[in-house]
């Protein structure tokens, strides 16, 4: 799908998942330092979002909430990597998780992470989602 966001859509997002490579095509920026990427999720604050996921591949994520300082979490690194396909889906799915349970910010990255860590690590989007106890385990909690 080539096609962009309408930016009109964006005023009726309340956390936005991008990542770097779409948010560099939505923005017109470049997003190869973290200061460039700041700079284009400034852009996207300014379209109406207030939270903005970025997710940075073999570089962890980052979450942006207008007026504080951005969250960073590092990838959870994985045994082996297979397959990355859906790997993008499950960290966004697994935040989500977290996030409507109530977990604190890095709560809710760190368990997206170990989801993301545990998917690459099985082939194909499906069946590579990992279930919550596998997660924990990762976690150790």
């Amino acid at each position: 799908m080539d096609e962009l966001i309408p930016v009109d859509l964006l005023t009726n997002v309340d956390i936005f998942s991008p990542n770097e490579t779409e948010l560099e095509r939505l923005t017109g920026m470049p997003t190869e330092s973290f200061e460039q990427i700041s700079q284009s999720v400034a852009k996207i604050h300014e379209m109406g979002v207030k939270e903005v996921l970025v997710k940075l591949g073999s570089k962890g994520s980052a979450l942006f909430v207008e007026g504080e300082e951005p969250v960073r979490q590092p990838i959870i690194a994985a045994k082996k990597v297979v397959d990355t396909t859906g790997a993008g889906d499950t960290f966004t799915a697994a935040f989500a998780v977290a996030l409507v349970e109530g977990k604190s910010k890095q709560e809710c990255l760190e368990f997206a992470a170990a989801a993301a860590s545990l998917c690459v690590q099985v082939k194909g989007a499906i069946p590579s989602m990992p279930e919550r106890k596998a997660v924990l385990d990762l976690l150790g909690a």
